[in-house]
């Protein structure tokens, strides 16, 4: 099989293509410096050249590159999949999230995530919108949980966790697998991948420092309370620990 997939210089798409490679996919990487999203003659022309059965959009763009994405795969019956996030839920509520969950979201990420499912929900018959949320990888050089600990360690001495936040959150290769499975299994529609079941912040940094051997101080805090958890049954995702 073949996919096509953008973002890889982004956080989950070079685990995804791994998760491809491992599937025996053939993979082809959407480089934004040979082909021009601004126009959709030239997205059209790329995805009718490659044909792929799947197309993965991971990265982050302008609207009109995903409608031009959204247009183009349909017309040419190619499954879509697309990342959506928790943060597409307002940062004022509280969870735990489900599929009937409305969001409504302020910030402006939030709202252009809701704007993109939307759009793909109206204008594609074979697509698979996957939330996901805060991602875990094993080192401090990508856009994730544990840069953002060890970044905050780094900087202020400690690491501030609240026992009183409930996020949701999965480990890279894990949100990897789950994408490529749903991708290949599951009908179209929307979906919500988390493997926090029950910890809080704080006692997932707990975790992750053990886990990775560091020499984190982590100071406890119960000012900052919320359940970003979503909850989806359809999905199976492993527990964080």
């Amino acid at each position: 099989m073949k996919a096509i997939i953008t973002g890889m210089n982004g956080t989950v798409a070079p685990y995804v293509y791994e998760e491809l490679l491992n599937h025996d996919f053939e993979v082809i990487i959407w480089d934004r410096s040979q082909v021009d999203i601004h126009s959709f003659e030239s997205v059209h022309n790329f995805i009718s050249l490659h044909q792929p059965d799947i197309f993965f959009h991971l990265a982050t763009g302008p609207i009109e590159w995903l409608e031009a994405i959204v247009k183009s795969t349909d017309e040419l019956n190619i499954r879509l999949l697309f990342t959506s996030t928790v943060s597409v839920f307002s940062e004022k509520g509280s969870g735990p999230y489900d599929i009937t969950s409305i969001p409504n979201s302020e910030e402006d990420y939030g709202r252009y995530k809701i704007m993109c499912e939307q759009l793909i929900t109206n204008h594609h018959h074979n697509a698979v919108i996957v939330r996901l949320g805060w991602q875990i990888g094993a080192h401090a050089r990508t856009n994730n949980m544990f840069h953002y600990v060890s970044h905050q360690h780094k900087t202020q001495g400690y690491i501030e966790a609240s026992s009183k936040w409930f996020p949701s959150c999965s480990f890279l290769d894990e949100s990897a697998r789950v994408l490529v499975d749903c991708a290949l299994h599951f009908h179209p529609g929307l979906y919500m991948a988390n493997s926090n079941r029950k910890y809080s912040f704080f006692e997932i940094v707990s975790f992750l420092k053990d886990k990775y051997h560091t020499d984190w101080n982590i100071k406890e805090t119960t000012s900052f309370q919320r359940d970003d958890r979503m909850i989806d049954s359809r999905v199976k995702m492993k527990e964080l620990f």
